[in-house]
């Protein structure tokens, strides 16, 4: 049976890759980045190996207790992939006890499995301090792998029924969203806080110890002792994660076997309300029609939220950064002018979020497209439509971070120059991705799909057509961009900016509409068959 499961795993894989030439080249780019991480990974062991050989343990330790929790909560994120779910299987006259093996063999051959294995085989480097530690790391990493693969798949069983409802669903993917785009500045705060104590190393080496006795980090915590000349104590700790993915496998398993006889149904979305607001505030026409569409879907999916939330997030988290890593650099601003102005440009950088939100807005809508085919909606009313139901939303929220980093910086004769590059960035995103997505829809994870799933990168597509729009704002945009941050200097250029950004603008956004509808017209077909796709 383990087999057979596996197979299918293959199999599916296989025909996804076959169905798309983007596909194989997607594959290809998710494999060259993560074969750059595991390449840094490589660098930080041996280098730390070499220069730090008595702190490596207590790094791998840490390491080891991360590479849990990030299992436990991908599978939070990703709680919504029914893949491997029990239902696909309750059908079946096949007990669970034969089918846990299998679909967890399936696991690890995944995506995340393979990384984690390859990450586990680098760690070796850093165990091979010593003789003794590398052959206890050679023979308990196994079960560290184990270990890992039982813990998201123990979290999702047993928040599974919680995550079924759609309201509770929407709550733990937006509080996983803020943590992810906040990840950075709390990772920078954590060594912030560690390099300012007297004794950096000796904290590190006590946070190892505890977690080596706890069951995220019992089974690095083996070799961890061994390294120390504590055998007794290495027998303790492997005991606790003998016992740890022991305890993972019946929760997991007793879940598994119950779903089997009493499938968990999702959600619904609750009760159908009147458009209110939204409908009164938009043109009463086809092209409104769609803004209001994409009004609700921004506000209600999940997989919108992601991207509003980022566009609010980005470039607060990077003016917090300045402040936690540059000390008084945004005060400073407010004294030397110049280049010390330039944090009020860092809204432009919204625009990067944008870029898939423009681009990828077509495929959100999945095998639903056809309804505007069937409607007779043209492509130019389709592009319109969906442009105006960005505007209404990102406009606001644009405005509202351009004026918050102005007022921490205390520099309001900067705020038309921060005003023009975000807002002449957006448009062009807007412009460009109106355009770009007839061609490349891209992919994204289908409807009731946790966003973090299969196809939350946007495929090959998403990233060629992010390439381009960086390459045309970076040219099309440059008057815009050279007189906002000349503004640093020559605060009145900044109105200039501003009065550019909106002509450009406004001239992007029109001939993206033009341009993409007409092209849709004309690839209709093309377009519902590439967004219809399963990821």
């Amino acid at each position: 049976m383990a087999a057979l499961l596996v197979g299918l795993r293959l199999r599916q894989l296989g025909r996804a890759l076959l169905r798309s030439p983007w596909a194989i080249v997607t594959m290809v780019l998710g494999a060259v980045g993560a074969l750059g991480l595991l390449s840094l990974l490589a660098l930080a062991v041996t280098g730390m190996r070499a220069a730090l050989p008595d702190a490596v343990p207590d790094a791998l330790v840490l390491l080891g207790s991360a590479l849990v929790v990030g299992w436990a909560v991908g599978a939070v994120l990703t709680s919504t992939d029914a893949t491997l779910a029990p239902e696909r299987f309750a059908l079946l006259p096949v007990p669970a006890r034969r089918l846990l093996p299998g679909v967890l063999l399936a696991t690890a051959l995944g995506v995340g499995g393979i990384a984690t294995a390859c990450a586990l085989l680098l760690t070796l480097i850093g165990w091979s301090v010593a003789i003794a530690p590398l052959v206890a790391a050679m023979l308990v990493l196994p079960l560290q792998l184990l270990t890992c693969v039982l813990a998201g798949r123990a979290v999702a069983a047993v928040l599974a029924r919680t995550l079924a409802g759609r309201r509770a669903r929407d709550v733990v993917l937006v509080i996983g969203t803020v943590l992810l785009i906040c990840a950075g500045l709390i990772a920078q705060g954590a060594i912030a806080a560690l390099t300012a104590l007297p004794d950096a190393g000796t904290a590190i080496g006590v946070l190892a110890e505890v977690l080596a006795w706890t069951p995220v980090g019992a089974a690095w915590g083996v070799p961890h002792a061994i390294a120390s000349g504590s055998p007794l104590v290495a027998l303790g700790q492997l005991a606790i994660a003998l016992a740890t993915a022991a305890l993972l496998a019946w929760v997991w398993g007793r879940d598994f076997a119950r779903r089997l006889t009493a499938p968990i149904v999702g959600g619904g979305g609750g009760r159908v309300r009147s458009g209110g607001w939204i409908d009164r505030m938009l043109p009463d026409s086809p092209v409104g029609a769609i803004a209001a569409r994409g009004l609700r879907y921004r506000m209600r999916d999940p997989r919108h939220l992601v991207n509003v939330i980022g566009v609010v997030l980005l470039p607060l988290i990077l003016v917090a950064t300045n402040l936690l890593v540059g000390g008084d650099a945004l005060q400073a601003g407010a004294d030397d002018g110049g280049a010390g102005g330039m944090p009020a440009l860092l809204p432009a950088l919204a625009g990067l979020v944008l870029m898939s939100v423009a681009q990828l807005d077509t495929a959100y809508d999945g095998s639903a497209l056809s309804a505007h085919v069937l409607a007779g909606v043209s492509g130019t009313t389709d592009r319109a439509g969906r442009a105006l139901g960005i505007a209404v939303l990102y406009t606001p929220l644009l405005l509202l971070v351009c004026v918050g980093t102005i007022a921490v910086m205390g520099r309001w004769d900067l705020l038309p120059a921060s005003l023009g590059a975000t807002l002449g960035t957006a448009a062009l995103v807007v412009g460009l991705g109106s355009a770009i997505s007839v061609w490349m829809p891209g992919q994204t994870p289908a409807p009731e799909q946790s966003p973090f799933g299969r196809g939350s990168s946007g495929g090959a597509q998403a990233l060629l057509g992010a390439l381009l729009m960086v390459v045309a704002v970076w040219t099309v945009g440059l008057p815009v961009l050279g007189t906002a941050f000349a503004a640093m200097w020559l605060p009145w250029l900044g109105w200039v900016s501003l009065g550019l950004a909106l002509g450009i603008g406004a001239l992007s956004v029109w001939l993206g509409i033009r341009i993409g509808g007409r092209a849709l017209e004309r690839r209709w077909p093309e377009v519902l068959e590439q967004v219809s796709r399963e990821p």
